[in-house]
Order: structure tokens, then sequence, then C-alpha cells
């Protein structure tokens, strides 16, 4: 699934989703993603990471989803 939306005007209904979905609390939801792609892009420290690239967007995605399962 692509999370990205968790970063534009409608995140807050995403996450509210989401949080239903994981049992968890929609600030946690908006809150573990921020931490996820400030992960996955600080690792890129030579350059700043382009969230629009696909690569960077799967890292997101993929370690987003761990995130979640984790905490389910």
């Amino acid at each position: 699934m692509d999370y990205s939306a968790l970063l534009g005007p409608d995140r807050y209904d995403l996450a509210v989703a989401l949080a239903g979905q994981y049992h968890l609390d929609p600030s946690q939801v908006l809150f573990g993603y921020l931490q996820v792609v400030s992960r996955v892009t600080g690792e890129q420290a030579a350059q700043q990471a382009d969230l629009k690239d696909p690569r960077v967007r799967q890292a997101i995605n993929t370690a987003f989803d761990h995130f979640l399962k984790r905490r389910h």
C-alpha cells in the first residue's frame, strides 16, 4: 500500500482508517509515519531524498508497513 497520502491534505482520514484497522490512535499513526519518513530519508545523507522517487517511496511504505504490523 502507498501511505504517502499521510503527508497530504487528507492525512487524518487515512490515519483514522489505519488506526481502526491496527488498533492504534490516529496520532500514533501520523507520528509513526513521520518517524519512518525521517529515518528512511535521513539515511541518504549525501543528498536530500526525493519523496517522489519510487525507490524512496517503496522503502518508506515497506518500513511503515512493518511499523504498523509490529504495533498490531
